[in-house]
């Protein structure tokens, strides 16, 4: 099996996982906030959950855009990283490149913010945060795009359902209001 193969795969697995924690995370944060579900704000077990999902993220998101760096075949640079549809593989995948390294921005700027939050203004931090409604699409889109695993119904229907999921999450927030005080830790 060739190196470019096996980065191929790892930066396939990777992100496949990447989103799967990622889409737990967010599931698992929004529903400890949200009203109706306080009992699960006061399961410490839920609260553990999100914050070691929250973080889980990160080295798969590092082995992701690694393998892609090292594999030749894939053409991304250290700048594609930083610089929004520069990869010109044609349209489609430019775009859809160009999401993923959106994506990645905003997950950036949301992790060093999470990890700086005790620094910060609490409303500024929240406002921040909240970015991760918004990145989550950008990377459900640059999935269903880019990633060949995507073409696969059942990740397929399994991340839309995630967004479904989300949906109704923000449903249940609205009809019964946000958790004012901050969920055990």
């Amino acid at each position: 099996m060739s190196t470019d193969l096996v980065l191929w795969y790892a930066a396939r697995a990777a992100a496949l996982a990447a989103f799967f924690v990622l889409a737990a995370s967010l599931l698992t944060g929004t529903a400890i906030r949200t009203a109706l579900l306080a009992p699960l704000a006061r399961n410490r077990a839920v609260v553990a959950v999100h914050g070691f999902l929250t973080w889980f993220w990160l080295p798969l998101v590092v082995v992701h855009v690694t393998s892609l760096l090292l594999d030749t075949t894939s053409r991304i640079t250290p700048l594609d990283l930083l610089v929004p549809f520069r990869v010109n593989e044609g349209a489609g995948s430019q775009f859809a490149i160009g999401l993923g390294t959106i994506g990645l921005l905003l997950l950036v700027l949301i992790a060093a913010t999470s990890a700086l939050r005790r620094s910060m203004r609490p409303t500024l931090w929240r406002w921040i945060h909240r970015l991760t409604y918004p990145m989550f699409v950008v990377f459900l889109i640059h999935a269903q795009l880019a990633g060949t695993d995507f073409s696969q119904a059942v990740i397929s229907l399994a991340a839309w359902a995630t967004l479904g999921g989300l949906v109704a999450l923000a449903l249940l927030r609205a009809a019964g209001g946000r958790m004012t005080s901050d969920p055990l830790v």
